[in-house]
């Protein structure tokens, strides 16, 4: 049984009803599909809604080109990686954001309608949802595809309750097991999904003493000690090594049982970090598809000297780090012979048997906390 320990089911579901962009090949075409479905009157609900866009071609695009595609009509175009938008005039009133906003980029004090993750989570509390029997359409057409391709089990990163809800209507035989946005874990939810830090692909992974961090060790100890006595799971987010310091730290100040805590990604990990993640117990899961989203060789020039330090996960299995293989689909491909490709590319490539592993042990990760383990009982599984 295949099973996917980071897959984003909401995001690749309205991947499908929105405006895709990631075969785009220049910034005329994106002019052109923007231009059109501002002619037939947005995407939905009156906006234009865009996905998957290419990096390069999002930063050579700006609002002024926008608001001369669509000059009434707010648009949001979100790229590839998931934590970039290039969004015209009319989205940047309706989201307010202006350039004393965090993560909004700007230029002799005007914002160019780039914007980052911080201004991209609150534009998205004023963005429609598509029309619930399109998603719920997209989903199945999601989940079945999935079945087919032999993939039996996804966890699903921040989903919300609507998401939930469609899962549950369409009692679908891929299991699917949700972890929902900081705003705490919804009903029918394993767990919250929260972030440390950023990507590296924007220079905002914590590392070096740059990037950003989004949460503080005693905020992240503070929701595990919640996720203990309530009987969920945290999964964080961690691309730098110096984000992966704090996670750790939160996680030893917590005084909690290993289960509680996931950590997503540990994209960059030093030396020094291998034995200590080892002795905390903490699993991890990878996803070295997600070079995909700009290119390996361009992936390892932005890492230049740290490309050894990027998902270590052989070392990680000869540490005896508890270890899980994902997609972060959209942002890399989920099917298992595609992400392979991914881990050949790595300084020190797992072997197939090891891949294998990683892609159908998943299941361990969840199952493991409820309300009959609330008083933190460990349960053996690893």
């Amino acid at each position: 049984m295949l099973v996917d320990s980071h897959f984003h089911l909401s995001w690749t579901a309205r991947s499908k009803i929105d405006l895709n962009l990631r075969d785009a090949k220049d910034i005329n075409e994106v002019y052109s599909k923007v231009k059109a479905e501002a002619e037939k009157g947005g995407t939905y609900s009156g906006w234009i809604v865009g996905t998957l866009l290419p990096i390069r071609l999002a930063k050579l695009i700006d609002r002024d080109l926008l608001d001369e595609a669509s000059p009434t009509l707010p648009v949001s175009l979100a790229t590839r990686d998931g934590h970039m938008a290039v969004v015209n005039s009319k989205a940047l009133e309706m989201g307010k954001l202006d350039c004393r906003v965090e993560g909004v980029e700007c230029e002799g004090g005007r914002p160019t309608g780039r914007i980052y993750e911080e201004a991209m989570r609150r534009l998205r509390k004023v963005m429609p949802d598509p029309d619930v029997r399109a998603l719920f359409r997209a989903f199945k057409e999601v989940l079945d595809e999935l079945r087919e391709g032999g993939v039996r089990q996804v966890h699903s990163m921040s989903s919300r309750w609507l998401e939930i809800k469609l899962v549950e209507e369409l009692n679908h035989e891929v299991e699917v097991y949700h972890y929902t946005p900081s705003g705490g874990p919804l009903e029918g939810a394993v767990g919250v999904k929260l972030f440390a830090d950023g990507v590296i692909v924007h220079g905002t992974a914590r590392t070096d003493g740059r990037g950003k961090l989004y949460l503080s060790a005693a905020e992240l100890a503070s929701w595990l000690r919640k996720a203990k006595s309530e009987g969920f799971q945290v999964a964080v987010h961690v691309m730098g090594d110096e984000a992966l310091d704090m996670v750790m730290s939160a996680f030893r100040k917590a005084e909690v049982p290993s289960r509680v805590l996931r950590i997503e990604h540990a994209a960059l990990v030093r030396d020094d970090q291998l034995e200590p993640l080892a002795e905390l117990g903490v699993p991890v899961t990878v996803q070295p598809g997600i070079m995909e989203a700009v290119g390996v060789e361009e992936f390892k020039k932005l890492l230049g000297n740290k490309w050894k330090m990027f998902m270590r996960v052989k070392d990680f299995l000869e540490h005896r780090i508890k270890v899980y293989g994902g997609s972060d689909h959209p942002v890399g491909p989920w099917r298992l012979e595609e992400i392979k490709r991914y881990y050949r590319e790595l300084w020190r490539p797992p072997t197939e048997e090891e891949i294998m592993r990683l892609h159908t042990t998943g299941w361990e990760l969840v199952g493991m906390i409820g309300p009959e383990r609330q008083m933190g009982e460990e349960i053996g599984l690893w």
